[in-house]
């Protein structure tokens, strides 16, 4: 979601240390680096965005399971702005944690910064935040987060207040499409140089293969996002 309520906190914080002098480490955390080849790339020599949208996906589900313990899948990825373009050789870098659990599901939150080898530059590309639901045998719910650093306890208690924003957004969106009348086309504005809507329609039918599948082999919500991004690309240019 956007907004002030889905700002994000850095988490690069000076290290705890645990009673034991041992210094504290989240145990949902799932990092995740990876170079950008030209098999990732689309046609203007950049990270393409679906296959940022795999990895994102892809990371957050084990930082979701470490935590669960269990198969989970992905219910929903919040609103997500890109900041930066990637080129190839560049270096992803993707953080993934769980912010908090609920009955059966789970907030995560997703980080995504690049790296220049040549230059050691760094910058942030998006951030993100992905609902999980555990597909557990046994009924009960989800251990709960305990949030150490001032950064967990952030985004812990934001967590409660994206989700709560997450269902009325739902809500308000059944309700238009319930309620809201069909326009004639004639009231909209006008335009010489318009394009007809039919001339934008794309559509693609995948065959799910084994290299579209994930570690539970069933086709996941990454690679969704990424057949859906091509086919929006396509439509839009």
């Amino acid at each position: 979601m956007s907004g002030e309520v889905g700002a994000t906190v850095e988490w690069e914080e000076p290290p705890l240390i645990l009673d034991g002098g041992e210094v504290y480490r989240n145990p949902t955390e799932v990092k995740m680096s990876q170079i950008v080849l030209p098999c990732h790339a689309n046609h203007c020599g950049e990270l393409s965005i679906g296959q940022l949208l795999k990895w994102m996906d892809s990371t957050a589900c084990l930082s979701a399971e470490r935590h669960a313990g269990c198969s989970c899948v992905t219910a929903s990825v919040d609103d997500i702005h890109f900041e930066q373009t990637i080129g190839v050789g560049q270096v992803v870098s993707i953080r993934a944690r769980v912010n908090r659990a609920f009955t059966s599901s789970m907030e995560v939150g997703i980080v995504v910064t690049c790296e220049d080898l040549y230059s050691s530059r760094q910058w942030s590309v998006c951030h993100a935040f992905s609902t999980f639901v555990a597909r557990r045998p046994e009924a009960g719910k989800l251990k709960q987060v305990i949030p150490h650093t001032q950064a967990e306890q952030i985004e812990y208690s934001l967590a409660a207040e994206r989700r709560r924003m997450r269902l009325i957004h739902a809500e308000i969106i059944k309700d238009l499409l319930t309620n809201c009348p069909s326009q004639p086309a004639d009231e909209h504005l006008q335009c010489s140089e318009g394009v007809p809507a039919e001339r934008t329609r794309v559509e693609s039918v995948e065959l799910v293969l084994p290299p579209h599948t994930n570690h539970q082999v069933s086709t996941f919500g990454g690679q969704i996002m990424a057949w859906m991004e091509n086919v929006a690309t396509i439509s839009a240019r």
